[in-house]
């Protein structure tokens, strides 16, 4: 009965790694679908008038687009925005009030919130709040029509985004520049400068990042660095892989340690070879191309979701100095990711890379601990 229970244990440990297996894949899998979003961080933060003015600039580029109809590149596609901490939001009508974090936009809100079309660049009187604002200055969330005030501003809610952050989200004005002066004169309108530090760009099929990073450095002037976040679906996707490649290697190896006697070799191949060396050669045989096409099997399902981006491919293979430069280019990448301020979007992110890692190297570790016992077994029988 020790035995039967030993095996139990064994197998319960390859069941919740491949839970925690799944946990990892699901979070890789958000990931992936940002990846036609690409963030950057303005080297200096951007005056809310230069970003005001960068953001009509870019309208009326893309009405010029639309209107001649011509076979150029299309116009960039982008949303410069910034967070302002801990800012006091109110509903005078219940009386009500909460400390959210407040996003500051100039452009498209679709690029910072999924399937979220509103407020437009155009509409200075509209926000949308997150699921957490809305229940605690409504205790309700159908409440798109309804008004909140923001530093002697009334903003009427637009939608409703998933999320338990607290966050309110509006769009930069020159309205709103000319508000907060006269309420609070200059220093507020510095504080507001000081926060526009972020860009997100639509990435179109054709381009690569620093494509665009060099089209947005030429036509608008304000620098900026690429938060990497390809790096880190490349360095989830290698731990989320290491249980299922792992499984598919220990499965090989198990059928390929079986003996003539489990008549495998006969099922699949027919009765051709004579003596015990023939047949156990033929089920090694067996085992080796059931193991080929468990991997074949893997690497058909990942092929559209693998890809090596062409910035990690030397023209020579042996071009030491490009390792060395591409090392130090991601190692500037990640201090970059570490060292710079976050803000209340950069969680998601952040949760969905933690959880692809914690999920694959737990995932693989009760692998290793079920295939150590399952060997203590198997030599204890012998």
């Amino acid at each position: 009965m020790k035995q039967y229970g030993k095996y139990l244990v064994i197998t319960g440990l390859i069941i919740l790694g491949m839970f925690l297996s799944y946990l990892s894949a699901s979070a890789w899998g958000r990931m992936v679908q940002q990846k036609d979003r690409v963030m950057f961080y303005l080297k200096q933060p951007i005056a809310l008038e230069d970003a005001l003015a960068v953001a009509e600039q870019n309208k009326e580029t893309a009405e010029e687009y639309r209107q001649e109809q011509e076979e150029k590149k299309p116009p960039l596609s982008f949303c410069i925005w910034g967070q302002k901490e801990d800012v006091m939001l109110s509903n005078e009508n219940l009386s009500r009030s909460f400390m959210a974090d407040v996003i500051l936009l100039c452009g498209s809100p679709e690029l910072l919130f999924e399937d979220c079309r509103v407020p437009v660049q155009e509409d200075s009187a509209g926000c949308l709040v997150d699921e957490k604002a809305a229940w605690e200055l409504f205790g309700d969330m159908k409440v798109v029509g309804k008004e909140i005030s923001y530093e002697g501003n009334d903003y009427t809610i637009r939608n409703v985004v998933p999320g338990k952050e607290g966050i309110v989200a509006f769009q930069a004005s020159r309205a709103l520049i000319e508000k907060n002066t006269k309420l609070e004169g200059a220093q507020s309108n510095e504080s507001m400068d000081g926060v526009m530090q972020r860009l997100t760009m639509h990435k179109p099929k054709g381009y690569s990042v620093y494509d665009l990073e060099s089209s947005w450095n030429h036509a608008y002037g304000f620098f900026v660095d690429v938060l990497d976040l390809q790096l880190l679906r490349g360095i989830g996707g290698i731990v989320m892989l290491l249980f299922p490649v792992s499984l598919c290697f220990l499965f090989g190896c198990y059928l390929y340690h079986l003996r003539a006697s489990l008549n495998i070799s006969s099922r699949l191949f027919g009765h051709f070879t004579v003596g015990k060396n023939g047949k156990l050669l033929q089920g090694k045989a067996a085992a080796v191309g059931l193991s080929l096409m468990l991997m074949g099997l893997l690497l058909f399902f990942l092929k559209d979701m693998v890809q090596i981006p062409d910035d990690y491919i030397p023209t020579r293979w042996s071009e030491f100095s490009f390792w060395t430069r591409l090392w130090e280019i991601k190692t500037e990448a990640v201090k970059l990711l570490l060292g710079m301020p976050k803000t209340v979007l950069d969680s998601h992110w952040m949760g969905d890379f933690f959880q692809t890692l914690t999920g694959g190297f737990l995932a693989e570790a009760l692998l290793v601990v079920a295939g150590f016992l399952a060997q203590l077994l198997k030599e204890r029988k012998t």
